[in-house]
């Protein structure tokens, strides 16, 4: 994902509030563990989260591109990052917390690898930890057909961005299209992104059967809810 893009991704985000967003999570964290300690941040980009989160917390992270894991190294040299498949990963740790956000989780496409992951971050849990899963658009909220636009510019580059929403086979389809201009002329890239529609009765079950007490925030951080998610053993 973001193969295209990687480079310009904090640019095209630059709207996101990564302070007061890690803010709610350790508000999160705080009401339900809080003596916790570490972090792991799995799908976290550039490593944003894990910048304000050092603060409080030792945060680790992976992602699957190997250039977002670059630059989260550079922002944050005491933590550690590895290139890896949420789906199938072990980085030899446990976390007193296991986080997925801004709808990563529905690049899984699918519920059975949906389980998969969150069997794998609960085999990175220490015991009465907690594991936050910000979930991506339900089939009944989906807008096929949405179009949209982002536009952005730092000194070396304008930049925009316009997606059309599409659905093909059960699965959210981002069409991407940016134009980036800089003093070398003007590019045009493409990426098509594939994520999984699911619904919320769907989720939960899929969360339950790896034997998970779920807790969910309609409103979350931006508005898509969030999983707050512990081992059933554990109240």
């Amino acid at each position: 994902m973001f193969e295209k893009s990687a480079q310009l991704y904090d640019v095209i985000y630059s709207f996101k509030d990564y302070k007061q967003e890690s803010e709610q999570i350790r508000e999160y964290i705080q009401s339900r563990h809080p003596d916790a300690k570490s972090v792991l941040d799995v799908a976290c980009g550039t490593g944003k989260h894990v910048e304000f989160l050092n603060q409080h917390y030792k945060v680790d992270g992976i992602d699957l591109n190997k250039e977002f894991v670059a630059l989260a190294q550079q922002r944050n040299l005491d933590s550690s990052f590895w290139c890896e498949d949420m789906t199938q990963f072990d980085v030899g740790h446990k976390y007193d917390v296991v986080m997925c956000l801004f709808s990563s989780i529905a690049y899984a496409k699918t519920l059975d690898a949906v389980v998969r992951t969150v069997q794998q971050f609960s085999n990175h849990l220490e015991d009465g930890g907690l594991i936050l899963i910000e979930p991506w658009f339900t089939p009944d909220a989906w807008q096929q057909g949405f179009v949209s636009m982002i536009q952005h510019q730092t000194e070396e580059y304008h930049i925009c961005r316009m997606t059309h929403a599409d659905t093909e086979n059960e699965l959210s389809i981002l069409n991407f299209e940016y134009l980036i201009g800089s003093k070398a002329g003007i590019e045009h890239r493409k990426e098509r992104h594939e994520l999984g529609l699911f619904r919320q009765e769907e989720l939960t079950r899929a969360f339950e059967s790896v034997r998970m007490k779920v807790e969910y925030d309609p409103v979350g951080l931006i508005g898509r809810g969030m999983y707050v998610l512990r081992l059933a053993r554990w109240k």
